[in-house]
Parts: C-alpha cells; structure tokens; sequence
C-alpha cells in the first residue's frame, strides 16, 4: 500500500527516498531520476533559495516539467508559495501577476542547485547524505499555509489566479487514492502540462504518494503511448480530449497497454462512442470520471451502475446543494446553481475576479448548474458563462454539444451565441471531424431536431481542420470563436458584395 499522504506536501519524500532508494521517482522522457536522485535535486533547490534569500512567493515554470516539479517540491516544503504557470500564460500575464501579487522569485533563485557531491561520510544511503544539508525553514509550511498559486486554463476567458493551502491538496490525495483504489504497485502517467491543474494534481499525487510518474514534456500520442507501454503505466490522469486522441493513435498503430487498469478523467464529458476504441486499446482498464474544478477541488465522480448522463455522486466527505437564484435549497429534479462544502475548497482568487463564484459561510458556487436526482446523482446543465439567450430561451451551449458528438464522425464540437437582431443571439457550432467527408448540413441539422428543440438547432456549422487547445489540453473556447466571428464577417462581407 501507498504511504498515507501527509499534511504538507511533498513532506514525505525524505521517506520515500529511504524506502524506495534506487528505484525511478520520475522520468520526463529525456532524464529518469531515482528518489534518491529526486530527493538529493529538491534539497539542493531548498539549500539554493535559502542562500538567496528568496521571496515567499516563487515562480516555476512549467515548460520543462522535471525541473519545474523539483522546484516546486522545494518551495512547498521550505514554506514558500509556488506559482506555477505555463510559458505562454507567464508571457502573456506576468508582468499583471508581479503588478497585483507583489515580489517574485524566479530562476535566479535556483542559482547553483545542482546537487553537492557525495562524501566519504555520507553513508550508503543518498537519503540520508541528501538530508543533511536541508537549510533551516525561513517561511513555515503548515497544513492550513498556502503553498500553490495556479491559473484556471483560460478555455472560456482571461485566467485567473487561485491559492490552495497544504491541507486542501493533500486530503485531495487521500480522496483519489481512496475512491480509486490506487495502491503502491501502481506507475502513473500525465500526458500533459503541468501548467495545468488537473495534471499537475496528478504529477503530484504520485510523487507525495510515492509512486513512479511518467510524465509527457509536449502531447505527443504516439510517443506517449510507446513511453507508457514501456513504462508499464497502470495510471492515466488525462482530459477526455486526450483519451480521445490517444485511444485514435493507439488504434492507428496497433498499440495495446495491458498493464493500463486505471484512467481518471476529468474536464469534460467522455463519450461513449470512444469506449470501444479505449477498450482495444486497454481491455483491463475502468475509466473512472470525475467532476471538480480548480477551486473545489473533487465534486463527485461516477461509479459502476450511476445512470448514464450523470456525474455520480459526490466524493466522501463532499457535500452539493442546488439552489435557486433567491439563493434557497431546490428539491430533486430541479435544475439550479452547484454548490459544493468541503475541506478540499481553494483559499480564493489572487488575481483577477470571477462574478460566477460565490461563497455561502463554508460554501463555493463556481457558476455551474445542474441537479441532484432522488438517489443523489449530480446531473450538470451547463455553465452560466456559456449561456445563450436566444428567442428568449436559456440554452446551454454543453447541452448542443453533446448532440453534436453523437452524429457520426464528429470529433469535436463548440457552440456559441453570435449577435443577431432579430433572435437575441444566433448559435453557431465549430466542428472538427475526426474521420470522413464533410457531413450535409441539412442532415445535421435534422439530427440535432431529432434530440433538441428547435430554437436551440445551430443556424450554421463552421468547420475546423486544426482544432485550438489551451495549454491544458481543453478546447481553447476564445481562439475558436474568434476564428468563427472572422469566418462569418468575412461572409457578410462576401454576401454584400455579391449581386442577389
């Protein structure tokens, strides 16, 4: 079995350095280190921000993952908070985050960090040797202190900044291992960046529990699915987009990964069109989705006979209510704003707001909606951001979606609510394909009629060879509507031109 996490994370490393010695912490395909090695890298980055005298609020980049984990296990432990962004995002908004979040360390206070050569006296074991030079604390790292900054994945708009305390990510530990029965045999695999929450989770639950990770420098299929075969991978922490394209490649190549017995899936939707495809590609593995945001962390997930549609039912130890717009309690069926209670809740937003987030006492609503059936089930509508208005009628852009996906083909599909006069808005759907020729319009739109009312039946479908993806790998939801409102003005414009 796995070590019970701590209350600090990455507090329990010196032990896994003593248990596991030898054996592979991490390899990011190029470099592989052992715990020891791993143990030896994070000691050395503490001893380095200790002698510069660095900030309590520390930048790592997440552009090269092995690096930036090192670090921000030394910035957790030695008491600092770490903002983890990805490249484009700190290219994009840092000079915003040092303008509202005040000093931070960067690069320069990793100055000499590589590991001190071994002496005579250090003994056989590099746990120990490594150990002794840990610097004295400056900050204090405790259960309810904030160690991580990240910045929510900005598929429908700007990022924002969110803190999470110790306690809330290591009880988040607890919770997985526990639901998902994931024990000390286990090697997990993150297929993406971790400037991304839901994969730096998963990075990190394996390295505080002690458990061999894998993780992918760039989201490559085919090579991820080679390093995984070789990796004897038995963990996946993916998007559904991701599991997507990997059960695509893997059919493509012929891959099979009989050692793959957990995926934990999380983001959006998984469609039950792909289970045969996963199924070829990992016959022995149970695909566990689960629904939580970056400041709620885990909501619920779906369990073996959970109707299909829901999002199960909510994780032990997690409370959900749905509640009118008047802010009261609604009754079974009834559809209205999350909200969720639990100890695994962020600190709060450190830049930039979000009108949809709200707290209740110990409560959070992040703008989702949705209901809980007579057996507890969670059932989620939409979110109030991707709302359209159109001929008076509320209409959910996830609920067009998943009829889109249903027809034959699609791989990908995004809807928006374009301005329009006469209707309030008009519903465009961005589509990808994943395989076939360009579907009749006509005929998709007789095939959204048939699971949708009228008035919410996209009024034009605008195809996308290359589909935009944030860092994260979600749907980039801006880059595509701005692509789309260029396509319909430069039709407009063509249409104006153009004698009837």
């Amino acid at each position: 079995m796995t070590e019970p996490p701590g209350d600090i994370v990455c507090g329990s490393l010196d032990a896994h350095a003593v248990r596991a010695g030898g054996s592979v912490a991490l390899c990011d395909g190029r470099e592989t280190l052992t715990w020891q090695e791993f143990l030896a890298r994070t000691v050395a980055a503490e001893t380095a921000l200790s002698q510069t005298g660095a900030s309590r609020l520390l930048r790592v980049d997440a552009g090269d993952p092995l690096t930036a984990l090192v670090r921000l296990c030394a910035g957790a432990r030695s008491g600092r908070i770490v903002l983890v962004a990805d490249p484009v995002h700190w290219q994009r908004y840092g000079e915003r985050l040092r303008t509202e979040l005040g000093p931070v360390a960067d690069d320069e206070a990793f100055a000499n960090d590589d590991p001190a050569p071994r002496g005579p006296d250090d003994g056989d074991d590099g746990a120990t040797g490594a150990a002794k030079g840990k610097p004295a604390a400056r900050f204090r790292a405790g259960p309810l202190e904030p160690f991580y900054i990240g910045l929510t994945s900005g598929s429908t708009g700007m990022p924002k900044a969110f803190q999470r305390s110790h306690r809330s990510w290591t009880l988040s530990f607890r919770t997985c291992l526990e639901a998902f029965r994931i024990d000390g045999t286990d090697r997990v695999f993150v297929p993406g960046g971790i400037g991304h929450s839901l994969h730096l989770f998963g990075a990190m639950l394996a390295l505080d529990s002690g458990l061999r990770l894998d993780i992918a420098r760039r989201f490559q299929p085919k090579a991820i699915l080679r390093r995984m075969q070789a990796a004897g991978s038995s963990v996946l922490v993916a998007t559904p987009t991701q599991l997507q394209l990997l059960a695509r490649g893997a059919a493509s190549e012929g891959i099979r990964l009989p050692d793959l017995r957990r995926v934990l899936l999380s983001g959006a939707k998984w469609r039950n069109s792909e289970r045969d495809l996963l199924a070829r590609m990992c016959p022995g593995a149970e695909v566990h989705e689960f629904y939580g945001t970056s400041e709620t962390s885990f909501i619920s997930h779906r369990r073996a006979g959970d109707p299909p549609g829901s999002v199960g039912r909510p994780f032990e130890g997690v409370e959900v209510e749905i509640r009118g717009d008047d802010g009261e309690r609604l009754a079974a069926g009834e559809t209205g704003d999350i909200w969720v209670r639990s100890r695994l809740l962020f600190d709060g937003y450190v830049m930039g707001t979000e009108p949809m987030t709200r707290r209740d006492g110990g409560w959070v609503s992040v703008g989702d909606r949705g209901s809980l059936d007579g057996e507890g089930h969670l059932w989620l509508a939409g979110r109030k951001g991707r709302m359209i208005v159109t001929s008076g009628i509320n209409v959910f852009a996830e609920e067009i979606e998943a009829a889109l996906l249903q027809y034959p083909g699609i791989g990908q599909a995004a809807v928006f609510g374009l301005d329009d006069r006469l209707r309030g808005a008009r519903i465009v759907a961005a589509i990808q394909l994943c395989d076939g020729a360009l579907p009749d319009p006509q005929a998709l739109r007789r095939h959204c009629l048939d699971l949708l009312e009228p008035a919410k039946v996209p009024r034009a479908f605008q195809f996308f060879s290359d589909w935009p993806l944030t860092p994260g790998g979600k749907s980039d939801l801006p880059a595509i509507a701005g692509e789309i409102e260029h396509r319909e003005v430069a039709h407009d414009s063509v249409s104006r031109r153009t004698p009837a």
